[in-house]
């Protein structure tokens, strides 16, 4: 069963610039537009942003969930900002790497697409780091927030999570999982399934889900916990098997998908996984906001980026970059304990 099509919407893209034309005027209109003094100070003001091609910089390989959200976000913003945004994929480090370019590139014009991982995980994960993800950035607003489904390889003789566990439990060791690295989202999300349950799972990390969900098609790996951009193609093709999805309650476009909490019997069991758009800290906060407003039109519902999105299977949602600090420091928090208490390394 694939993801039902949303109710197109007359025209998104125009909405999308109308709501980002309206707001940006918003700001201007509201003191007296008529008046000298506004006059003056629009003369004034600095000039135009962007005023050359964008680039959004992404930690992860191309193809996975994460590389496809910040695409249609580039698409999206080159069409409201009048310039063209390209993105580059600077893997490696779960996503530090390419947070250690945008921080050194310092042209004003290159930006960060983030996940839970290179936002909440890695300065908990690697105290080292010479960049911090509130320190040294800024965030401009979240984009999705989805959760995480369980993926089997079809090599398994497993057609349900009971069954994955229980075969997991009659062979100690003997079966894997891949991540997308130490650290990761995916990584964490796994270690809490596993310790919750008890399961003696050997862990794979690999630079990229994209290449971590290509060898459980293959069979070459045992298991995968991935957003559901990235496995479906091969649970279509008949490579792999979902299981679960680690959400509250079941999912609209996949109601066949037993939660965890459903399917074990672990009370509560909800991980979500997130991205989201930061720049430097020291960004202006005038460009700062010309890109939450174009953020926020063009997930406003109907717009064209919340279709795509949802079309994905990558649920749409918005959170301002206020809003989002304070979610990211909470989530840095939460994964701080978990990494103390399952005794987690960079060498894991």
């Amino acid at each position: 069963m694939g993801v039902p099509e949303p109710r197109p919407a007359p025209n998104p893209r125009r909405q999308t610039r109308a709501a980002l034309h309206y707001l940006r005027r918003r700001r201007v209109v509201a003191a007296g537009l008529g008046s000298a003094l506004a006059r003056r100070a629009a003369a004034q003001s600095p000039a135009p942003w962007p005023q050359r091609p964008l680039r959004i910089m992404v930690g992860f390989a191309a193809g996975g969930g994460v590389d496809l959200a910040a695409r249609l976000l580039a698409r999206t913003l080159a069409d409201a900002l009048g310039q063209p945004v390209s993105v580059e994929n600077r893997t490696g480090a779960n996503g530090s790497l390419a947070m250690e370019g945008v921080v050194r590139a310092g042209d004003g014009h290159t930006l960060l697409f983030g996940n839970t991982g290179s936002l909440a995980i890695n300065n908990e994960l690697f105290p080292d780091l010479s960049h911090d993800s509130l320190r040294d950035f800024e965030p401009v607003g979240l984009l999705v927030e989805t959760p995480f489904f369980l993926a089997a390889s079809t090599r398994l003789p497993v057609t349900s999570l009971d069954g994955f566990i229980a075969h997991a439990r009659a062979h100690p060791g003997r079966l894997n999982f891949g991540s997308g690295g130490v650290g990761s989202a995916h990584h964490l999300a796994f270690e809490q399934f596993r310790r919750a349950l008890g399961l003696d799972i050997a862990h794979i990390p690999y630079r990229g889900m994209a290449l971590a969900v290509q060898d459980v098609a293959g069979g070459r790996i045992d298991f995968v916990m991935d957003g559901y951009p990235t496995i479906r193609a091969a649970e279509a093709a008949g490579h792999l098997r979902m299981l679960a999805v680690t959400a509250a309650e079941r999912v609209g476009w996949r109601p066949d998908l037993p939660t965890v909490a459903e399917a074990t019997g672990l009370p509560g069991f909800a991980v979500p996984s997130w991205m989201a758009l930061m720049v430097p800290a020291g960004t202006p906060e005038a460009i700062r906001q010309i890109l939450t407003d174009a953020l926020a039109a063009s997930l406003a519902p109907g717009a064209a980026l919340a279709q795509a999105l949802e079309r994905q299977g990558l649920p749409p949602r918005f959170r301002d970059g206020a809003a989002m600090r304070a979610f990211i420091a909470a989530e840095r928090a939460r994964y701080a304990a978990l990494i103390r208490e399952a005794g987690i390394r960079p060498t894991d």
